[in-house]
């Protein structure tokens, strides 16, 4: 997602060709399997992969045991010295430190990316329309003005990329809030609703439907548009 977001801004905002961008494909490509195989083979030598609710994760075993960094926290007011986790010990920790704070800084850079690319996009449009408000009207081979139309044309362009960028970083945030919501609640030792850990499994499995509904629902305002 966020090599994606690189080229996009590498191309739309700093004007860079295909062979410049290739130029930096295998860090666009080497970074993020580096990291999700780095991050695995951790949690795998460290026994973190436990159940978790409604899948196979990163957790505690038994899930009702006490972290070790519950008891540094609570040293004066409790008597254990030694975790009783046999698997997954501060699984919390890890969870965030190898997925949630990863994940929600690339939601905060796409979404930063697409606000860039809006700002480029009306930019443009406005040198273009400064352009066409001050030359004279063209005409086509039957004398009829063109000039209207090419500024009607121009002042829709930045709309769609707007609501493109919303609709994609609203995909992102549907998808992942909840199962956020609910490692935050136990990461402060308390249970989190059965209705989230519903929603957290549901909008997992979506993400890739969110994103082909609002790729094509561009493609259908087109057509109706034509």
């Amino acid at each position: 997602m966020v090599s994606l977001q690189i080229q996009y801004l590498l191309v739309i905002k700093y004007g860079w060709n295909e062979k410049k961008v290739k130029g930096i494909e295998i860090f666009l490509h080497g970074i993020p399997i580096a990291n999700g195989l780095g991050t695995a083979v951790a949690a795998l030598a460290l026994k973190m992969y436990n159940a978790a609710d409604w899948d196979c994760w990163i957790y505690s075993y038994p899930h009702d045991c006490t972290p070790t960094y519950v008891i540094r926290r609570e040293e004066d007011s409790s008597d254990m010295v030694v975790t009783n986790c046999t698997r997954g010990d501060s699984a919390e920790i890890f969870q965030w430190a190898f997925f949630f704070v990863p994940l929600w800084a690339a939601i905060a850079f796409c979404v930063f990316v697409m606000m860039s690319i809006v700002r480029v996009v009306e930019t443009t449009e406005k040198r273009t329309m400064r352009y066409v408000v001050n030359n004279p009207i063209d005409r086509d081979s039957e004398g009829q003005e063109q000039g209207r139309g090419a500024r009607h044309q121009h002042l829709v362009m930045t709309a769609p990329v707007k609501r493109r960028g919303i609709l994609y970083a609203c995909g992102f945030l549907a998808v992942w809030i909840f199962p956020t919501i609910t490692r935050l609640i136990e990461l402060f030792n308390a249970e989190p609703p059965p209705l989230l850990n519903v929603f957290s499994g549901c909008f997992i499995a979506s993400q890739g439907i969110l994103n082909t509904m609002i790729y094509f629902s561009q493609k259908f305002r087109r057509i109706e548009q034509n």
